[in-house]
């Protein structure tokens, strides 16, 4: 594989407008190496779409990274053209006609890079069976335009197999993050006694549980088939926290973090002996009143790992799901659990 060249000062604000949006635009419906017809390629041709096994993967909500400065990459570069592709799309769009100043010279630094010697020669294509031109694609999910554009390589070649070693370029830790944006968990729900969240009572205890593999670990795999290489992302659930809504309460734990058990399980149900203590719980002890409540918070912690093909692995930022519960506690002088 041949090394890349560094932008030229003078051509860097021309290549940016010539490779990075024309290399975003490509239809959704080409597939990588594209279709022929009457002896013609469309001139852009679309990365070769990550594919996702999600068969592992739960049906509810999708997770919030506890990590402040963590987030899925907002672009990546994949396998785009083969040479005679690229070739293409250099002579509808890098043409000089009307242009002057830096963009002509970025458009004459271009071909010269591609099709003049330095360092290609016809766009590479006496290794056309070797490998493919690589280029950006934004990630959908990304809010941010800005963010998504953010790829701003010009197409570099890559031989079949071999992971670039460029920022963001697909690898296993790549496809490992997708796939972690893909992961779906169940909703965090949990069984409470006394069972009725309007129907708290001020210093009783009220147990917490939820049944054993409710919380399974969930997986997703991401894999960019055609160059062999692939990441399975792995949510475990860890811990349930509790958070009660008020400062007049005290949690059990009084961490408010209640483990999950070996069988998926939390907690324990309450069992009808009043001098028990809960292991995941809380006591309210103020009551609510006027009709307000107070916003109950139980959030599901998933600890996240992955592996990926070449011995690859390793960890991502935990990620917590969670659902609030409006709960109104009465202050009465008597007590029958349900």
């Amino acid at each position: 594989m041949r090394a890349r060249h560094h932008v030229p000062p003078v051509a860097a604000v021309g290549l940016v407008l010539l490779c990075a949006a024309p290399a975003l635009s490509a239809p959704p419906d080409r597939e990588i190496g594209g279709s022929q017809e009457g002896g013609e390629v469309a001139a852009h041709a679309a990365a070769e779409e990550v594919a996702f096994d999600e068969s592992g993967n739960g049906s509810g909500g999708r997770l919030t990274t506890t990590a402040r400065n963590w987030s899925p990459p907002p672009c990546w570069y994949a396998p785009r053209w083969t040479p005679g592709e690229l070739r293409v799309t250099a002579e509808t769009g890098w043409t000089a006609d009307g242009q002057s100043g830096h963009a002509a010279a970025a458009i004459g630094w271009m071909w010269n890079h591609y099709d003049g010697g330095d360092p290609y020669t016809d766009f590479n294509a006496e290794e056309a069976d070797e490998g493919m031109w690589w280029g950006a694609v934004e990630n959908p999910s990304e809010p941010d335009v800005l963010e998504r554009m953010s790829c701003t390589e010009i197409p570099f070649w890559a031989e079949t197999g071999v992971v670039p070693d460029v920022e963001n370029a697909l690898s296993p830790s790549v496809l490992a993050e997708l796939a972690y944006e893909r992961i779906r968990v169940p909703e965090t729900e949990v069984s409470f006694s006394p069972a009725d969240l309007d129907g708290q009572v001020v210093n009783l205890p009220t147990w917490i549980w939820a049944e054993s593999g409710e919380y399974d670990p969930v997986a997703v795999t991401a894999s960019l088939e055609s160059w062999g290489i692939s990441a399975t992302t792995t949510a475990t659930p860890t811990a349930l926290t509790v958070e009660p809504g008020t400062a007049d309460a005290e949690t059990r734990p009084a961490s408010g973090s209640c483990p999950i058990n070996g069988d998926g399980s939390i907690g324990a149900p309450y069992g009808g002996d009043e001098d028990a203590v809960p292991p995941c719980g809380l006591t309210y002890l103020r009551a609510t009143h006027g009709g307000g409540n107070y916003p109950l918070t139980a959030s599901i912690t998933w600890s996240i790992t992955w592996e990926g093909t070449g011995d690859t692995g390793g960890t991502l930022p935990d990620a917590t799901f969670a659902t609030t519960h409006e709960v109104q506690v009465n202050e009465i002088q008597s007590v029958v659990r349900p």
